[in-house]
């Protein structure tokens, strides 16, 4: 699978003004659908297409101009098929657990793993708003005082660009976490609107493969103001 489906994701208001954002489609991105608000069918065809997308990433396959390469035997075969599935079906949890304002977008396809869930939402604001807002949503308060978050500024084609990178010490079991913020802010003369991406993963092997990800979504957003 190498689109996603182009998704209606969610409405808002701010001063009285609604407004609404979809997923356009995006190589190698896909919008979990949620399990209650869409019908079983739907679910049931999403989940297939994305479990053989996932399956068409980490099945070992046969190197170019090889004769040979690793060979599956049906058992393995039949547990990875199960582990991604279970991988897929805890992605359609996840999006039936967030905001009602959000929704997960899975970046499927990165070479031997699995779906990498971010989540997406979009805020409405007050004219004139300051960024600090903006800034905490993404992350940039708080972490680690040793090694602050990173902040990054960048100019997109309908706004400005923030991203924000930074890692946390899980006290419990004394594992690193990496998040990544990527926000967007267009304003307008009745409204602020700031679109957020956040994404959360302690394999930091993937963290360059999905920053990129990351900046090809954001502008996928697309938010306009409702018909009234």
């Amino acid at each position: 699978m190498s689109t996603t489906s182009t998704q209606g994701a969610g409405t808002t208001e701010a001063d009285g003004q609604a407004w609404s954002w979809t997923v356009d489609p995006v190589a190698g991105w896909v919008v979990v659908p949620s399990t209650t608000s869409e019908s079983p069918e739907v679910i049931s065809s999403w989940e297939s297409d994305v479990v053989e997308a996932v399956l068409g990433s980490v099945e070992p396959g046969t190197p170019e101009g090889s004769d040979g390469g690793v060979v599956l035997s049906d058992e393995d075969r039949a547990l990875l098929r199960q582990n991604v599935g279970l991988a897929v079906a805890n992605l359609l949890k996840f999006a039936d657990h967030v905001a009602p304002d959000a929704r997960i977008a899975a970046l499927v396809g990165l070479e031997d793993r699995g779906p990498v869930p971010v989540v997406v939402s979009v805020v409405m604001g007050e004219p004139g708003a300051s960024d600090d807002t903006l800034l905490e949503v993404l992350g940039a308060t708080g972490g680690n005082p040793v090694n602050p978050p990173n902040i990054e500024y960048f100019e997109l084609p309908d706004g400005d660009g923030i991203r924000v990178t930074r890692l946390d010490l899980d006290q419990a079991t004394g594992g690193v976490w990496l998040s990544v913020g990527v926000g967007r802010r267009t304003e307008h003369p009745d409204a602020v609107v700031d679109t957020v991406l956040l994404w959360r993963t302690q394999d930091i092997i993937t963290v360059e493969a999905v920053g990129e990800a990351l900046d090809e979504l954001l502008p996928a957003v697309r938010v306009t103001r409702s018909a009234q």
